[in-house]
């Protein structure tokens, strides 16, 4: 194995055509993580056509990208030639407590009644209970949230 060092053009624009089965590349993102000028933009679409011209024939780019710019690595990567077949992403909640019980962030700054089994009934294994509001059903599913399921009936 030969590892190269360096600016990825130069050392791309030195390589033998058709030379690489595979590139995996984790570029910036062009979210200007911490004020850093290498993450000011994605790279252009230049760099990606050297990229191409670098893979063999049915070779494969796996590149990944920022959730908020990934339409613009997507755009400058098809620009320079390459055939989009799939997307792979991950999905990441953040921001969100991981004990935190929804039904009580739902609640902020909303006035409900809120219709909940008789707790009494539960112990007893007597099921739901018809609410108070006549004609609704409430089921509780215990986790580590708690969640409500109103059914008509």
């Amino acid at each position: 194995m030969k590892l190269l060092q360096g600016n990825n053009l130069p050392l791309l624009q030195l390589m033998e055509e058709n030379s690489i089965d595979t590139i995996i590349t984790d570029p910036p993102y062009g979210l200007k993580f911490m004020s850093k000028k290498w993450d000011y933009s994605v790279p252009s679409v230049e760099l990606w056509e050297e990229c191409l011209r670098v893979l063999k024939p049915g070779g494969t780019l796996l590149c990944f990208a920022g959730s908020r710019t990934q339409h613009r690595m997507a755009v400058n990567v098809e620009d320079a030639g390459f055939i989009l077949k799939d997307c792979i992403m991950w999905l990441y909640g953040s921001g969100f407590p991981k004990a935190t019980d929804i039904s009580k962030q739902l609640d902020k700054g909303h006035k409900r009644k809120v219709v909940a089994p008789d707790p009494q009934a539960a112990r007893r294994n007597k099921g739901p209970m018809l609410s108070p509001d006549k004609g609704w059903k409430t089921f509780a599913s215990m986790t580590s949230m708690r969640v409500n399921l109103l059914i008509k009936i």
